[in-house]
């Protein structure tokens, strides 16, 4: 639904601008924006509560008060709200190709403790995930549809918990696997909402003796590897590995930075996360919220109260993901009045799009793309902060301060009261990406107040 909101009139916002000395906090609302989104404080599930992670978001609420939400009312087409369970974790999505892994095993001694931290979306998923695999040589761990877990053992020996866990049981848990290497007892626990351990049952499983080390083979989380399927369908956090009373892995997915590619955890070892190459939610170190737009349907829009007609001044602080459509739109606005397209008259204006399916972002408007910064459209680049000064007469488009281009346009001709974020008006040109912040002024800033404005944004998401 879209709505229309209360924005303050320009003589009382200029009163009200102010800078900040070195030491002050600053608030970009100082300055008077009319949207200002934070995916910390504005992404709000069904009911209005804030959105946790994983849920679906159909209003990302303004900072400003009485200010526009962007909101999407159609459940297929909101994006998904992205927030560190706990110090941080790696989202699996259950796609091909989408796991995390180690060059080689590690060592499992002959008394063995496998301490598994995850946060899973339910007890009883619709397809076994794998969330342990040093296979064939060694152990591997399988969450079953049924809420049981299996262990193999070796090559071939394996058993399956008798009991299941609760459907009540945390989604938040810790997974054990202790194997007695003396005997060949093998059991299996899960961390309860009173912090004790509950058993689900063992069995005697394999030789007697040291387990294989399973040097020289690929540890994999989240993926069954002989097999390359059983994709984990869930927020992992944890894998710590005691052997014989050394810790031979110690792994803490907070270890690693926001959308980091690789890290060192503390034990030592290179994890190393894969993307599938054509995913659009691609597995992901989350340390920090944001919004994912799918690239596919996923969109947000509203209202002003007034027609835009002065340009301004955006921020924009978003990654790419694999998948976006021609010309995906970061964030537009265009006339209602008919329903305007936002890229081929003098009413409406993209302030942030992908040059048609390039790496390219920039600035369209009139029927033409504007000022395009190489390279900053990239999945592989991580987050970028985009930055538009758009008044009549004058335009300066930036990526992460640098990079500026220059026009000096007439836009006397803007009127535009409909604004859209990951897509176009009419739903198309849809983005796959990652936003963390959204900020508009309709009216221009000082460079001193720009610089503000871009280093709490900065400072934020440690962009650069």
């Amino acid at each position: 639904m879209l709505t229309r909101a209360s924005l303050s009139k320009p003589i009382s916002r200029a009163l009200s601008r102010s800078l900040h000395g070195p030491g002050e906090s600053f608030d970009p609302l100082s300055l008077s924006p009319i949207l200002a989104y934070e995916a910390s404080t504005s992404m709000l599930a069904a009911g209005g509560g804030a959105a946790a992670n994983l849920d679906l978001v159909p209003t990302f609420a303004n900072r400003v008060s009485g200010g526009a939400d962007a909101a999407q009312s159609t459940a297929s087409n909101q994006p998904i709200a992205h927030t560190p369970v706990g110090g941080g974790h790696l989202h699996l999505p259950a796609v091909t190709g989408n796991y995390a892994s180690l060059a080689a095993g590690v060592n499992l001694g002959t008394q063995t403790e496998i301490l598994i931290g995850v946060k899973v979306r339910t007890w009883r998923p619709s397809i076994d995930q794998s969330l342990f695999d040093q296979y064939p040589a060694s152990i591997m761990v399988w969450q079953r549809t049924t809420g049981k877990f299996q262990v193999y053992y070796g090559t071939s020996a394996n058993f399956q918990t008798s009991s299941v866990i609760p459907t009540d049981a945390p989604l938040e848990t810790v997974i054990k696997i202790v194997r007695d290497g003396t005997d060949a007892s093998t059991e299996v626990f899960y961390k309860d909402h009173d912090g004790s351990f509950t058993s689900l049952g063992s069995t005697t499983l394999g030789a007697v003796g040291a387990a294989p080390t399973g040097s020289g083979q690929e540890l994999s989380i989240g993926r069954w590897r002989s097999g390359n399927q059983k994709y984990a369908d869930c927020s992992y956090q944890t894998l710590k590995v005691t052997a014989d009373s050394t810790v031979t892995l110690d792994l803490d997915m907070a270890d690693g930075d926001h959308k980091a590619s690789s890290f060192t955890c503390a034990s030592g070892q290179t994890v190393t996360v894969n993307k599938g190459s054509t995913t659009r939610d691609a597995a992901t170190i989350v340390r920090r919220p944001f919004l994912r737009f799918d690239g596919a349907d996923n969109f947000m829009s509203g209202l002003f109260n007034q027609t835009l007609s002065s340009g301004g001044y955006m921020f924009a602080a978003f990654s790419v993901n694999y998948g976006s459509e021609t010309y995906a739109r970061v964030f537009a606005v265009n006339s209602t009045d008919p329903d305007e397209p936002d890229y081929n008259n003098p009413r409406s204006l993209a302030f942030s799009l992908r040059q048609t399916t390039t790496d390219d972002v920039g600035w369209y408007y009139n029927n033409a793309f504007r000022d395009g910064h190489t390279g900053t459209y990239d999945k592989d680049r991580g987050a970028v902060l985009h930055e538009l000064k758009a008044i009549d007469g004058e335009q300066v488009s930036k990526v992460n301060n640098a990079d500026a281009k220059t026009k000096s346009l007439d836009l006397s001709g803007l009127s535009s009261e409909k604004f859209t974020i990951g897509g176009r008006y009419d739903g198309n040109g849809n983005a796959s990406l990652d936003l963390e912040a959204l900020y508009l002024f309709d009216h221009t800033l000082t460079d001193d107040e720009a610089t503000q404005v871009r280093d709490y944004l900065n400072a934020k998401s440690s962009i650069y």
